[in-house]
């Protein structure tokens, strides 16, 4: 797992289209767990975990909340749960990008530039991780299959995206019922999804968001 100075460096030379820049990232060792989701009225957790070859360093979902014996936004105090996407629809923005981020575990990293939302996966790292040189793709179908053949395999991959136009506004807020709120960002989209992840000083955040897009 690369650092994110590094990761930004490959965004930045060979992701990144031509006039295009980076808002912000989200990954590495700050990204510490998975993302619930509430469809309707079912939840989730975690979300389409992804590829049992796939080990990331975190705890186990707590039983109770992986159960879904839990009132309102009490997930947040389960350290195994980094997020939470809201939907009807599991075909929505906010599902299908918590799926990605699951399915690259720790190996996977949320992208904001001032022309799209994306998750991009470290793939190479992955690769080493798979047996058999395949793994589900979130852009339908089975994502990097040719270039496993090809023997090439990039360092990093998209496994989903989204035009900027498609994110209606990002915003902060204190989950938890603690004496001390939590902080968490949350991206609202177009399509009434939305998601949210833990994030210290998520206000400040925001108006980074807004000064770049």
């Amino acid at each position: 797992m690369r650092d994110q100075r590094e990761i930004v460096r490959l965004l930045t030379e060979r992701w990144c289209g031509p006039g295009e820049n980076l808002a912000f990232i989200i990954g590495g060792p700050q990204k510490s767990g998975w993302f619930g989701t509430t469809l309707g009225n079912a939840c989730h957790v975690p979300h389409m975990a992804g590829d049992d070859r796939v080990h990331p360093p975190w705890p186990q979902v707590n039983p109770l909340v992986a159960a879904g014996e839990f009132l309102a936004d009490e997930w947040v105090h389960d350290p195994a749960v980094f997020g939470w996407a809201h939907a009807d629809d599991p075909e929505q923005s906010a599902p299908r990008s918590v799926a990605a981020l699951n399915g690259g575990g720790h190996l996977s990293w949320l992208v904001c530039t001032d022309q799209r939302l994306a998750v991009v996966v470290e793939t190479d790292a992955l690769s080493e991780a798979e047996s058999s040189g395949e793994r589900p793709g979130l852009l339908g179908g089975w994502l990097g299959k040719g270039k496993a053949n090809s023997g090439r395999v990039e360092p990093i991959e998209t496994w989903w995206q989204l035009r900027i136009s498609g994110i209606a506004e990002f915003t902060s807020a204190a989950l938890g019922r603690g004496v001390e709120p939590i902080e968490f960002f949350r991206i609202n989209f177009t399509d009434g999804s939305a998601v949210e992840f833990r994030l210290k000083d998520a206000a400040e955040l925001v108006k980074i968001a807004g000064q770049r897009i």
